[in-house]
């Protein structure tokens, strides 16, 4: 039993080790091979092996081949890194299968107009033959949205396109950006204004708030230089009002609730300077009587900083004018302590007398040296003159095809006499405009106009360089049909006289349902200063009229009027212009006389004269509101052997630019057929009250007034017609809108009308 025992306790001891599986066989990597994930693309292996730690022959271990393909990942260089472990005969082939980075060639943006798109580029951290990272590039491009969200483009998109990889590894990266629209400004507001209206503030202004029609003249947009000039501006105001400390902004821009951007400007005016004393200093010349006069400052007044330094130019000027150009004034406020009162000092360095030697003009390619120099107020032997030399660089400036002009003073061998040069710029002196234009008078109307204001009738072949104005303008209507050549020459025989000569056909369907009306002439004009802001001219025109297609329902009186007349006549007038603009004027006035005849000593079919007289003046009222008062009287006769006036000649209102109330031409005395035939003796008046909105768009109220009498100087007003009405001005640049709704006040029994009428023009009233 003893020898029994024994063996069965080992075979249970041994037992279960036999009931255990066998143990599997560890594999090998049999090799290691690196393959392209793009079929048909090569790969190098190096770099992918030198991050790879199995070799053939080492057991296979996937925890390493997973810390293999996690370094390969991290190098950048692989948009793509995956491990395969494929069974062969003796073990296991390790494939690693990448995708490389393509390197960038080019880097391409496009469509960044706000910020250009070479400052886009720049914001963006790759550079050429970097590896391309698709995933980092769309974390840069965050960068670039939030700068155009600061920049208030809240719908910016960006979009990335990478080109294909060539052979050699480098692909094309180009960025799209759509900057969509920006927010605009909606509302401007001021803290700490004490001074001035809101209206006043936001005239002086550059940036703008959105108006009606910002969709058309893009009124509204956020310009940060003009709004960084605006607070200068806004602090300029306030020291001209003596707040010599004010200081205004810098602005807050953010978003409000009405979809656009709120502006708050900040001011802190401080407490106004008054002045106590002005003194002036070192004249030895000229006494202070006269020096202070040209100082605009008065004792006890605000420390307006504009006076201080007009008084500083003014006194420079005075000796300027009289020959000591280089005298210089400099200017010094002194604080009286425990006040807010300035002394003012004017410290006079008088200069000497210099005289001009020669006077040079450079610059000019086209034009003729005479067209400039006659301009000039400056010439040798001159005693040197600062006011005029300044105003004769102004002059050359405003000359049409002046682009820039400079001077210099040039010293010479003599220290009492100088050289004067003046250096200017050409500009474009050629113009080609082409536009439509529309009423409730004569309906569409198209133009093409061609002009040039540097013409020279005898400078072929480019006909310019003589500083005359040439003008072809043609329109084409439903109502009217107009040609004009007009040729003016500003210096005739080198003075100060102009002369104007035009050829002209006018051919209008607008002037009555019971005729049209043809002219076409010449005329031929001279004109020039009078005295002060009086201009004078004397205008001779040769003109045939021809009344055709007249009705056959028309009445007799104008049935009568139908064919050719040859017209010749003389008229002088006289204008005197004040306005402190030519279109939209809000200050000063315009008056116009003039007399004229036709026939007798100059012939032909016509013998009547005629005068007249109008006047228009704008007053500026309270908060930028403008009061304008216009009025005329016009008398026409016939004489010798003319026994009546001719119906183009006469007179009719009513229409957009007279009595709105009333059709086109149809306050006149009318025939036994009650059809409208015009009369010899008119008066106008009118009166109208504008209030801005914005610079964009104002209301007008208006009151229209006017009579025409049949006989001639006939002031008669018992058939006087008026109307009133509400308007609305639409102030575009080469677009001005004007729209009216008028109702009648006064109307002869020729005008009765119940109602209201629309009216409305584009184009400026004179």
């Amino acid at each position: 039993m003893k020898r029994l025992i024994l063996p069965l306790c080992f075979l249970f001891v041994l037992l279960p080790l036999w009931s255990q599986p066998a143990a599997r066989p560890v594999p090998r990597i049999t090799r290691v091979e690196v393959r392209s994930r793009v079929p048909g693309r090569e790969v190098r292996k190096e770099p992918v092996l030198a991050f790879v730690q199995p070799v053939a022959g080492d057991i296979y271990d996937p925890k390493v081949v997973n810390l293999d393909v996690r370094r390969l990942q991290e190098t950048g260089r692989y948009a793509y890194v995956g491990a395969e472990a494929l069974p062969e005969r003796n073990g296991l082939a390790l494939i690693f299968v990448v995708e490389e980075r393509p390197r960038l060639r080019s880097f391409t943006v496009t469509g960044a107009e706000h910020f250009s798109n070479t400052r886009v580029r720049n914001w963006i951290e790759i550079q050429l033959g970097d590896r391309v990272d698709i995933g980092k590039v769309e974390g840069e491009l965050e960068k670039v949205r939030e700068k155009y969200r600061k920049a208030f483009y809240p719908e910016v998109g960006l979009d990335v396109q990478l080109g294909e990889t060539d052979e050699d590894g480098f692909a094309d990266l180009t960025l799209v950006v759509e900057e969509g629209p920006r927010l605009r400004v909606k509302q401007i507001e001021f803290e700490g204004n004490t001074e001035f209206t809101r209206a006043q503030l936001l005239k002086a202004m550059q940036q703008k708030k959105t108006g009606l029609l910002s969709f058309i003249t893009k009124r509204g947009r956020l310009l940060e230089d003009q709004l960084r000039q605006d607070m200068l501006t806004i602090e300029d105001l306030y020291r001209r009002k003596g707040y010599l400390d004010a200081k205004v902004g810098p602005p807050s821009i953010e978003e409000n609730d009405r979809g656009g951007l709120t502006v708050t400007i900040p001011i802190e005016p401080y407490t106004p300077y008054r002045i106590r004393s002005f003194r002036i200093e070192g004249n030895t010349l000229y006494p202070v009587s006269l020096l202070g006069a040209q100082v605009p400052l008065q004792v006890s007044g605000p420390a307006a900083s504009d006076k201080m330094e007009a008084g500083r130019r003014g006194i420079r000027d005075f000796y300027n004018s009289r020959g000591y150009s280089d005298t210089r004034v400099n200017q010094q406020v002194l604080l009286v302590p425990g006040t807010q009162e300035l002394d003012v000092i004017y410290q006079v360095k008088e200069g000497r007398i210099e005289k001009i030697r020669s006077v040079l003009i450079r610059g000019n390619t086209r034009t003729k040296d005479h067209v400039l120099r006659r301009e000039l107020l400056v010439e040798p032997g001159q005693i040197l003159n600062e006011v005029q030399l300044r105003t004769s660089t102004r002059r050359l400036q405003n000359l049409s095809f002046v682009e820039l002009a400079n001077h210099a003073l040039l010293p010479t061998e003599d220290p009492d006499q100088v050289d004067v040069e003046f250096d200017i710029t050409e500009g474009r002196s050629g113009t080609f405009l082409a536009g439509i234009g529309f009423s409730s008078v004569d309906s569409l109307v198209g133009f093409v106009e061609v002009s040039q204001t540097n013409f020279d009738l005898f400078g072929p072949p480019s006909f310019t360089g003589a500083g005359d104005k040439l003008r072809l303008r043609l329109s084409l209507g439903t109502e009217r049909r107009d040609s004009e050549l007009i040729y003016t020459k500003p210096w005739l025989f080198d003075r100060r006289l102009t002369l104007n000569a035009t050829a002209f056909q006018n051919d209008r369907q607008f002037l009555s349902d019971d005729y049209d009306q043809r002219n076409t002439g010449f005329s031929v004009g001279l004109r020039k200063a009078l005295w002060g802001l009086w201009r004078g001219g004397l205008t001779y025109t040769l003109e045939e009229i021809d009344v055709y297609n007249v009705s056959e329902d028309a009445s007799q009186s104008i049935q009568d009027e139908e064919g050719k007349n040859t017209r010749s006549g003389l008229e002088y007038r006289m204008t005197r212009d004040s306005r402190n603009h030519v279109f939209e004027p809000t200050k000063g006035g315009r008056v116009v006389l003039n007399a004229g005849f036709t026939g007798g000593p100059l012939g032909f079919d016509t013998e009547i004269y005629n005068m007249g007289a109008r006047s228009s003046y704008y007053y500026p009222i309270v908060l930028d509101h403008v009061l304008n008062v216009q009025g005329w009287a016009r008398f026409v006769d016939s004489y010798g052997d003319s026994d009546s006036v001719p119906i183009f000649d006469r007179y009719f209102l009513g229409g957009a630019r007279t009595i709105r109330g009333f059709e086109f031409r149809d306050v006149s005395p009318v025939d036994d057929e009650g059809d409208p035939i015009g009369g010899q003796s008119a008066l106008f008046a009118m009166i109208e009250y504008n209030i801005p909105i914005n610079d964009t768009l104002s209301y007008a109220l208006f009151y229209d007034w006017g009579v025409v009498n049949a006989d001639a100087y006939d002031v008669s007003v018992e058939d006087a017609n008026s109307s009133y009405g509400i308007g609305l001005r639409v102030s575009i640049p080469g677009f001005p809108l004007r729209l009216d709704y008028s109702f009648q006040h006064l109307n002869n029994e020729f005008n009765e009308e119940s109602g209201g009428k629309f009216s409305f023009l584009i184009g400026y009233s004179y």
